[in-house]
């Protein structure tokens, strides 16, 4: 498979990085020649220099040969005339494209003309992080969630504290203290680490934990992780900015009571005119008085989605100081993704994160289509249909042979999702969920086939 990925910023050079590490043909564009020598030192990828926007350069980065062209460059408008130079000079070829304005993005998709102008897929960054801090009110208090498979399977990450009954004991030792468990660990992030674990793997204090859970079974992880979900009723949202306002918006729609602290005056008539029933308060949120004075302590969660990644995490800090139940933490920069953890804020969520990930959804690699990846991706959710004539058709899964860096969370079948056991059969049909390392995603094909 070839992709083209056009832009060599944060979100094209990780499309670029994940992509090269899982044996993919990739051709990086971008017109900053000093940016591409920097990610040739770095990434095993192609470079074309030159306007991604410009037929010649499409042409000298291979579009004719090409499976996939994503363009993430920093206009709108140039992402979407090169799907449509694209679509002109080589139709085979899908064709996606961000665009981070909202009222552009609203237009092409309402108004039904992307597909016209050559827009096989859309990336919005603002709907994405939205739809991540949704996922997180469902299950307020974890370090990460990821939903799959239309919400019948869950990920829930979460760091171990050091009292935890699971802390210095095995996997094996470990799951059958919950009563009718019916979880299984998937992915263990130890500092820079990613452990696909087996049952002898001894959890530690500070490990992010990955439990693979179905829908029915979530009071269970909730138990395991020390955790009692009770619903989000009052939420506070730091920002009033694009993703701010369609935060606000969603939470209205659930009839939840929302807060919306932003600093400009202007942009707070605007939000008030925008806005039914949330609160709109001029102010700073990182100003311990002044989230006293609105009531902070009282909110469920407090969510801070400005544009300052510093700001976001101060005022975090500052709520949770002052009682908030909950905080989730926007990053910008996901280079401070450790740093927020370190702070004690594992409540985070990333646009350029999302947007990797939904990306990466639309390109196959053999029989696997990466549907996630984990927090510090360093593992991805992979979906794998279980073709008819598998060598694992009628096995049970403990006989069957996958890469060592890959475990089986899930098997969907129909419109079931199930956790799997050694004994559980294998039949064609079922789709699995699997959480690999990058390195072996391009095996699965062999194990599955």
């Amino acid at each position: 498979m070839k992709v083209i990925v056009g832009g060599a910023g944060e979100v094209g050079f990780n499309i670029a990085e994940k992509l090269s590490r899982e044996k993919i043909d990739v051709v990086l564009v971008d017109s900053d020649r000093e940016r591409l020598g920097e990610v040739v030192d770095s990434l095993d990828v192609q470079t074309v220099c030159g306007s991604l926007s410009h037929p010649i350069t499409l042409r000298e980065a291979g579009l004719d040969k090409a499976d996939l062209l994503v363009a993430v460059t920093g206009s709108d408008e140039s992402n979407i005339l090169a799907c449509r130079l694209a679509q002109l000079l080589s139709p085979e070829t899908r064709r996606a494209a961000r665009v981070r304005d909202s009222l552009l993005y609203r237009s092409l998709t309402e108004e039904g003309v992307h597909e016209g102008l050559g827009l096989s897929f859309i990336i919005d960054p603002i709907s994405l992080t939205v739809d991540t801090i949704i996922d997180f009110l469902a299950l307020p208090g974890v370090g990460d969630v990821i939903d799959v498979s239309g919400g019948r399977l869950k990920f829930i990450g979460q760091r171990l504290h050091r009292q935890h009954p699971a802390v210095g004991r095995t996997l094996a030792e470990s799951l059958p203290r919950v009563e009718g468990s019916v979880l299984l660990v998937v992915a263990v992030h130890r500092g820079h680490e990613v452990i696909i674990p087996t049952g002898r793997t001894v959890l530690k204090a500070r490990d992010l934990v990955y439990l693979a859970v179905t829908s029915e079974h979530l009071d269970e992880a909730g138990r395991f992780f020390g955790l009692e979900w009770r619903p989000v009723k009052n939420v506070f949202v730091m920002g009033g900015g694009e993703v701010g306002l369609a935060l606000a918006k969603r939470l209205e729609e659930r009839d939840m009571t929302v807060k919306l602290i932003e600093r400009s005056a202007e942009r707070c008539e605007f939000l008030s005119r925008e806005l039914n029933g949330a609160i709109v308060i001029k102010g700073d949120a990182t100003d311990q008085f002044v989230l006293e004075d609105e009531g902070v302590s009282e909110c469920d969660v407090f969510i801070a989605v400005g544009t300052d990644d510093e700001k976001n995490m101060v005022s975090c800090l500052l709520a949770r100081r002052l009682g908030a139940a909950n905080t989730i933490t926007r990053v910008n920069r996901y280079s401070y993704a450790p740093l927020v953890s370190a702070i004690g804020l594992e409540s985070l969520v990333s646009a350029r994160v999302a947007a990797v990930s939904a990306i990466l959804k639309h390109v196959k690699k053999g029989l696997a289509v990466t549907v996630a990846t984990l927090r510090n991706e360093g593992a991805e959710v992979v979906e794998v249909e279980v073709p008819e004539g598998s060598k694992l058709a009628g096995k049970a899964l403990m006989a069957s042979k996958f890469p060592a860096d890959a475990i089986v969370a899930a098997v969907v079948r129909g419109e079931r999702a199930v956790i799997p056991r050694g004994e559980t059969i294998i039949e064609a049909g079922d789709v699995l969920m699997i959480v690999a390392r990058a390195e072996a995603i391009p095996l699965l094909e062999k194990a599955v086939d």
